[in-house]
C-alpha cells in the first residue's frame, strides 16, 4: 500500500527535480547567449585548444579562409579581365597596411609539402579558380632549401663576382636557356642604372648579377630561405623583416621589381611555405605597395599566354595563361616586349610546356582608385 513516508519522499523528490530542471534551463539560456555572443572564456579556450590540436588540413583550411577574408577584392578571381593588346589586365582594391600586418601570411607550413590528391575538394576549387584552371600532378619537395633552411648560405663578394664574370664571358651561371640575356634586355628597357631594385625570390643570384653589372644602385632580394650577401649594394631580406620595415617606414621605396622563376611556386607548399591559393597574387600586390608610383615590374614565369592555356602542375609550378597571368599581375599593365617572338610565340604549345624557357614581361604600375598609398 501507499505509505506516508513514501508519499513524502515522492513529493520532495519531485520538487527537487523541478528545481534542478529550472536551474539547468535558465543557465542553459545564459550559456547559449554567451556562445552566440562569442564571449564565453570557456568556449574561446576550447576553440583555441581545438585549433592547436587540429590536424594540419583543418589548420591550413582555417588559415586560408582567413586569408581570403583579408584579401577581399584582390583575391576575387571572378572579376572581369579588361582586354589588352597581348594580355588583359585586372584592378582591385588593396589595403597595404592590412596586408603587411596580417599574422596569417608568411607562416611556415603546417605539414610537409602535400601532393594534390591529399587536398580537400574545397581547397582544390580555390587553387583552380573554381575549376577553370587545368591541373596535373608533378610533385616536388624542396622544403629543405626554402622556409626550413636553418643555416645561412653566404654569398661573398668573390662569389657574386663569379656570377657577373660568367655572364660577361658568355658563360652565365643561370640554369635557363638565354635567361641572363633575356633579363638583361628587360633591364635595359627598365633602365636600372642608379635605381633601387627589389628582387622577388632567388636561389643563385644570376639575375642580381645582371642588375649589378647594369649599375643598379641597390638590389634587395626578398627570399624565404636564409641567405647573406657580402657584395656591396646587394642584400637579402626575409619576409618577417620585410614586413616589419614596411610597417615602421624604414623600407626603401623601389624604382623597379624583378623576379624570375619564383612566383609560380608561391603558396604551393613546395618550399615549406604555408599553403595559399593566392600566394602569387598577394606577392605581386606587396610589390605594388612598396614600389614608387612610376615603377616597372619585370617577371619571368612559365607561360602559355600565346597558346591560350592555363595549367597548374601541382606542386612544381604553374603555367600562366590568359586567365591566371592578369590575375597574378593585378594592378599592373603589360607594356613589353612588343614582338610576338619575344613573348613566347616562337614556341609551339608542346615546346612551351618545357618550363625551363620563361620569357620576361614588363608591366607598368596602375595607381588609380586603390586604398594603398603609393
Amino acid at each position: 500500500g501507499y505509505s506516508l513516508i513514501g508519499g513524502k519522499c515522492f513529493v520532495i523528490c519531485s520538487i527537487l527535480f523541478t528545481l534542478l530542471f529550472l536551474t539547468v534551463y535558465y543557465r542553459g539560456d545564459d550559456m547559449m547567449e554567451n556562445i552566440g555572443n562569442n564571449n564565453s572564456p570557456i568556449l574561446e579556450s576550447a576553440i583555441e585548444k581545438d585549433m592547436d590540436s587540429a590536424d594540419p588540413w583543418v589548420k591550413s583550411t582555417k588559415r586560408i579562409k582567413k586569408i581570403r577574408a583579408l584579401c577581399g577584392d584582390l583575391c576575387d578571381t571572378t572579376k572581369k579581365i579588361t582586354p589588352g593588346d597581348f594580355m588583359g589586365s585586372v584592378t582591385a582594391k588593396v589595403d597595404c597596411k592590412k596586408l603587411f600586418q596580417s599574422p596569417d601570411l608568411y607562416q611556415p607550413g603546417d605539414m610537409p609539402p602535400p601532393a594534390w590528391e591529399m587536398f580537400p575538394q574545397e581547397l582544390q576549387e580555390m587553387y583552380t579558380y573554381g575549376g577553370r584552371i587545368e591541373y596535373n600532378n608533378l610533385f616536388v619537395d624542396n622544403a629543405n632549401i626554402g622556409a626550413q633552411r636553418t643555416e645561412a648560405e653566404v654569398y661573398t663578394k668573390e662569389r657574386v663576382e663569379h656570377f657577373i664574370n660568367g655572364w660577361l664571358a658568355g658563360n652565365p651561371k643561370d640554369s635557363y636557356p638565354n635567361g641572363s640575356n633575356i633579363v638583361a634586355a628587360a633591364a635595359d628597357y627598365v633602365d636600372v642604372a642608379g635605381k633601387t631594385i627589389l628582387v622577388l625570390g632567388t636561389q643563385d643570384p644570376w639575375l642580381e648579377a645582371v642588375l649589378l653589372h647594369k649599375k643598379a644602385k641597390k638590389v634587395v632580394t626578398l627570399e624565404y630561405g636564409y641567405f647573406i650577401s657580402e657584395y656591396p649594394g646587394y642584400s637579402f631580406m626575409q619576409p618577417k623583416e620585410f614586413r616589419e620595415r614596411y610597417l615602421n617606414n624604414t623600407l626603401d621605396k623601389f624604382d623597379a621589381v624583378f623576379t624570375y622563376s619564383s612566383l609560380e611556386h608561391s603558396g604551393s607548399g613546395r618550399y615549406g611555405d604555408a599553403l595559399n591559393p593566392w600566394g602569387d597574387i598577394m606577392a605581386v600586390a606587396e610589390a605594388w605597395c612598396v614600389s614608387k608610383k612610376d615603377a616597372l615590374l619585370a617577371i619571368g614565369v612559365p607561360t602559355l599566354v600565346s597558346h591560350g592555356r592555363d595549367l597548374h602542375m601541382f606542386n612544381a609550378h604553374k603555367f600562366y595563361g590568359p586567365l591566371t597571368y592578369p590575375f597574378m599581375m593585378t594592378n599592373w599593365k603589360f607594356v613589353w616586349p612588343s614582338r610576338d617572338e619575344d613573348r613566347g610565340g616562337r614556341y609551339t604549345a608542346a615546346e612551351a610546356l618545357d618550363a625551363i624557357y620563361q620569357p620576361v614581361f614588363v608591366f607598368e604600375k596602375i595607381n588609380g582608385g586603390l586604398w594603398g598609398k603609393v
